[in-house]
């Protein structure tokens, strides 16, 4: 893909979408009324300048930091993501689909985006040694188990009572599962860079030898902090649950 092109496109949309916002309002402050119609389209203009805008700064972060080329997954997903994320948008300024269904799929996004960057992640730290391999490889599952999971409990309505505590009970302990295989995965893969100090820092921020003197890279410690997140939080859930 010739993200030069991809960065004049979405420039061009941005600059577009500026003009056409000025000529709405211009309209409407001469006509002098600011109907339902018109708050839409400013609305759906808003949308294109905001994608437009997170799509903008991936692409110029990846001029320094190598993103597409270091999580060439991640980015891919992410901008299906945004597309994904500006059609529904629209959809809901224009009445087509629900507010309730709006959240549930922006849920959804969320849930497929960190999935991605998770396994794109640990991807970098295959092929080091037999035993993180097979760490990995287990994580993969752990992570499909979990987005699974998540999914029932994003659309139902009254989903604790459907699917019941036992539900929420392994969806907790194969989170922390989850978490604790991760967080493991980039412990032995720091302690074999460690031991390989020549190779290249798959983790690491920046390009070429930056990436090396950088340590880990800024989506590592993201992801860190999620893994964090999702290791504590079901552990308080289920003390607090059983009155601990």
């Amino acid at each position: 893909m010739d993200f030069t092109e991809l960065k004049k496109f979405f420039l061009f949309s941005l600059i577009g979408a500026l003009i056409v916002a000025a000529l709405v309002a211009v309209v409407t402050v001469l006509i002098g009324k600011f109907n339902e119609t018109a708050w839409r389209v400013m609305y759906t203009l808003f949308m294109v300048i905001v994608h437009s805008l997170i799509s903008l700064a991936f692409i110029w972060d990846d001029k320094r930091q190598d993103t597409f080329d270091r999580l060439s997954f991640f980015t891919n997903v992410l901008f299906v993501v945004i597309v994904l994320s500006f059609m529904t948008s629209i959809l809901n300024i224009w009445d087509i689909i629900p507010g309730d269904l709006v959240w549930n799929l922006y849920q959804t996004y969320f849930v497929i985006g960190f999935a991605s960057l998770h396994s794109n992640i640990l991807a970098k730290a295959l092929d080091k040694e037999g035993y993180l391999d097979k760490i990995i490889y287990l994580n993969y599952v752990l992570i499909v188990i979990v987005v699974a999971m998540l999914m029932p409990i994003i659309y139902l309505e009254s989903a604790f009572d459907r699917l019941g505590e036992l539900y929420y009970r392994i969806l907790g302990a194969s989170a922390i599962i989850d978490g604790t295989l991760s967080i493991l995965s980039i412990i032995f893969y720091k302690l074999y860079m460690n031991k390989h100090p020549r190779e290249q820092n798959t983790l690491g921020g920046g390009q070429g030898t930056k990436a090396q003197k950088k340590g880990l890279s800024i989506w590592v410690w993201i992801l860190l902090i999620y893994l964090f997140l999702q290791i504590v939080i079901p552990i308080l859930i289920l003390s607090i649950a059983w009155g601990f």
